[in-house]
């Protein structure tokens, strides 16, 4: 991975505070135990939703499947997790291991749904957003994320700039109902990732999903900075996609 990383997350604060918000985030690929089917999964994140509400932790938690995801044959599920802070991070940990019992904790479920194999917690940096009414909001979303890297000299300041720009038409251009964040590597990672960050882009509706999709086209034709613009500056491939649903939030 480049040295950029390192200087990333060294003074990583400081360049999102012109965005909308920080928050730090895990990611838990887990795989399903003999006999065991997502609803239990899902049974067994609310268990821990409510044991962290009564430890008075600030954590929320989402499950990710598979929509369009490439090979999936390590993992069957992602269990997505994120904190407003550092210190709220290291307190959740602290009750999860020592009052919880960690992975083994849990002892009134019949046994764990899955079993996580790979960790990973980043800094997630929200960037833009269109939101809609929470009415209107689905509660099993589409999110997708694609490996984003830097193009030679490009700033992190220009590459928020221009995705402020990107906000603004995308707006006039009649699209509601969407976020973009950037993930940029903290702890877990093997060193030797080919890529900066990761865009997560998210759709509050599986019908918001839609309308961009089939307008998107038509909108880069009349807008073409959108993608060049953004394109002179990073280089994103790998795109997967999901469905996500809020588990539990404690904050």
């Amino acid at each position: 991975m480049r040295t950029l990383i390192v200087a990333l997350s060294l003074a990583f604060v400081s360049f999102v505070s012109a965005q909308e918000y920080e928050v730090r985030s895990e990611f838990h690929y887990c795989k399903l135990n003999e006999g065991k089917s997502l609803e239990d999964a899902i049974a067994g994140s609310k268990h821990y939703g409510e044991f962290s509400a009564s430890q008075g932790t600030k954590y929320m938690q989402f499950m990710l499947t598979p929509m369009h995801a490439g090979d999936t044959s390590d993992y069957d599920y992602i269990l997505w997790g994120s904190w407003p802070d550092g210190q709220a991070m290291y307190d959740e940990w602290g009750s999860f291991a020592n009052n919880y019992g960690g992975w083994e904790g849990g002892s009134e479920l019949d046994g764990a749904a899955g079993t996580c194999s790979r960790s990973i917690a980043v800094f997630n940096a929200g960037v833009a957003h269109n939101r809609i009414p929470m009415d209107d909001r689905d509660q099993k979303q589409p999110v997708q994320f694609a490996q984003c890297s830097m193009r030679d000299g490009v700033s992190i300041e220009q590459i928020y700039a221009q995705a402020e720009a990107d906000k603004l038409l995308m707006e006039k251009g009649g699209f509601k109902g969407w976020g973009i964040h950037y993930l940029f590597p903290y702890m877990g990672f093997d060193g030797d990732a080919s890529y900066d960050f990761v865009q997560m882009n998210h759709w509050y509706s599986f019908e918001a999903r839609g309308q961009m999709a089939n307008n998107w086209q038509d909108f880069v034709a009349k807008n073409p900075s959108v993608e060049s613009g953004m394109n002179l500056l990073v280089d994103c491939k790998g795109s997967r996609s999901f469905v996500s649903e809020l588990m539990f939030d404690n904050n």
